[in-house]
């Protein structure tokens, strides 16, 4: 069972996006921008501990929307509980945070982080999207794992999806366990994307011993029509 921990891991967020120049005011429970949308907070859990005292940590990042809300979770088994923190932290800097502030944040210091921004048509309406790069865990080289296809399979189900919200977050995730069991995840707006995942699950995935992650995110937003 999971158990929220009480610490003040907002406080290490903020110091997060301070890096980028980023100056938030909160209003509630989140941290804005200019008090404009979104907003933004965090929650960590601790989901197991082990006998030799190490223990898993879920990191929730909180994205508020006008009409609905995001929710990013990050996961790390460390020997300590700030240890995991710390790598937690790191994964959301790595593979959501720089996609938020192509997508949102303007005023934020630019850095060399891999995110592309794009325009797309679908369902006959423009839509700016921000692709996140590969969020990667794993003791091989990172060449030897990522596929290409990852992200065309991705392409290709988001142009086929009926969107009828304004904004979406896509979360891809393909896990080697390294014990034989594989696992796929993709969620659109924290709801399961059902084609996706059974295709990413299909990829020709390098099937090892060794544990490796592989994560993108993808933020879709609905343009104005000219």
């Amino acid at each position: 069972m999971s158990i929220l921990l009480d610490r003040n891991i907002e406080k290490q967020l903020l110091e997060i996006l301070e890096k980028f120049d980023l100056k938030f005011s909160k209003i509630d429970d989140f941290y804005f921008v200019d008090e404009k949308f979104p907003g933004i907070t965090a929650k960590l859990f601790e989901m197991e501990r082990y006998e030799d005292s190490s223990v898993v940590i879920q990191l929730d990042i909180h994205i508020l929307l006008p009409n609905n809300r995001i929710i990013e979770s990050f996961v790390s088994h460390a020997f300590s509980v700030e240890e995991a923190i710390a790598e937690t932290l790191e994964q959301f800097e790595v593979n959501l945070l720089h996609v938020l502030i192509a997508g949102f944040w303007e005023e934020a210091k630019r850095v060399e982080n891999g995110v592309a921004v794009d325009e797309w048509e679908i369902n006959g309406h423009r839509w700016q999207i921000v692709v996140g790069n590969y969020g990667y865990k794993g003791s091989l080289p990172i060449e030897e794992i990522v596929l290409d296809e990852m992200f065309d399979v991705i392409e290709e189900e988001i142009l086929s999806f009926p969107l009828e919200e304004d904004i979406y977050g896509i979360r891809s995730v393909y896990t080697n366990v390294g014990d034989g069991r594989r696992v796929a995840e993709a969620l659109i707006n924290n709801r399961e994307f059902t084609t996706l995942e059974n295709r990413i699950s299909n990829l020709p995935w390098s099937r090892v011993d060794d544990y490796y992650s592989v994560r993108n995110f993808i933020l879709a937003m609905k343009l104005e029509d000219k």
